[in-house]
């Protein structure tokens, strides 16, 4: 008996055992940002090639822009596991898990995900602006 309450206990315990999201190399991604008018502003955001999935562009403020890998970090290997930013445009979400993710930090802020989204490195030189494939801390 006690045997199946240990083995059920487990059956609820959350997924840690999660893979990690694929890594695949890029070229670096060259933004002239005055191209991008949803940039010229503080929470604003684009989506931009580069990555597995993509990369979602944030800026967060004048001289910080954070890129996200688009590859949710839950379950990164099912087919439907890829953030957006919610229509609201105060977050991004895997609308497969509905974990949701803080626009800033890439922090889950709900849902079943408990690892960040991958963030590349970004380098800014006057109205350029290049991520490149090596991964931020």
């Amino acid at each position: 008996m006690l045997g199946s309450t240990l083995l059920f206990f487990s059956g609820c315990a959350p997924d840690l055992s999660d893979d990690q999201i694929p890594y695949v190399q890029f070229v670096d991604v060259i933004i002239n940002l005055p191209t991008y008018s949803s940039l010229n502003f503080n929470g604003g955001y684009a989506y931009v090639g580069g990555g597995v999935r993509g990369i979602i562009l944030y800026r967060k403020d004048v001289a910080t822009y954070i890129a996200y890998e688009r590859n949710s970090s839950f379950h990164p290997n099912e087919a439907c596991a890829t953030v957006d930013v919610h229509n609201s445009n105060l977050y991004m979400i895997d609308i497969c898990s509905n974990s949701t993710f803080d626009f800033s930090t890439g922090i889950p802020t709900s849902g079943p995900a408990i690892t960040p989204l991958r963030r590349y490195v970004t380098n800014l030189n006057g109205f350029e602006l290049t991520i490149t494939d090596e991964i931020a801390d």
